[in-house]
C-alpha cells in the first residue's frame, strides 16, 4: 500500500501526530502538512486542511494520525472529525480519500470501514 510508505513516518512516533496528504487528480501529491500533538491526542481544523487543498488545487485528501498506545481503532472523535471533514471538503469539491489510523504495523482505513 502506497499509503503505508507515505505516512511511515508516523508509525513509531511517540506523540499522537497527524499528515495530510493533499492529491492532484491521478492521486499524485501536490504537497503534504504535519502536525505533531501530546500524548493522547493532536488538533487540525477542518478549516486548516480545507485553505491547503485549495491552496494546493488539490482534488482529494488522505488524513492519517498514530495512535502510539499501539491500538490503531478508531475513536469516536476520529469518527466524528472524519465526518465533518468530508463534509467540509465535499463543498469545495475536494474528495476525502480516506483516513488512516496507524500504530505500529497495524493500519485502520475509515473508508474499508464504511465510514468515508
Amino acid at each position: 500500500m502506497a499509503a503505508r510508505a507515505l505516512f511511515s513516518g508516523l508509525r513509531d512516533a511517540t506523540v499522537e501526530m497527524v499528515a495530510v496528504a493533499y492529491l492532484d487528480p491521478n492521486r499524485r501529491l501536490l504537497g503534504m502538512r504535519h502536525v505533531i500533538g501530546g500524548r493522547d491526542q493532536v488538533a487540525i481544523s477542518i478549516r486548516t486542511i480545507a485553505v491547503d487543498a485549495l491552496a494546493f488545487g488539490a482534488h482529494g485528501v488522505i488524513l492519517a494520525h498514530n495512535h502510539p498506545s499501539g491500538d490503531a481503532t478508531p475513536s469516536a472523535r476520529d469518527v466524528a472529525f472524519t465526518r465533518a471533514l468530508e463534509a467540509g471538503l465535499r463543498t469545495l469539491e475536494v474528495v476525502l480519500l480516506d483516513h488512516l489510523v496507524i500504530a505500529g504495523d497495524e493500519v485502520t482505513s475509515l473508508r474499508a470501514m464504511g465510514i468515508v
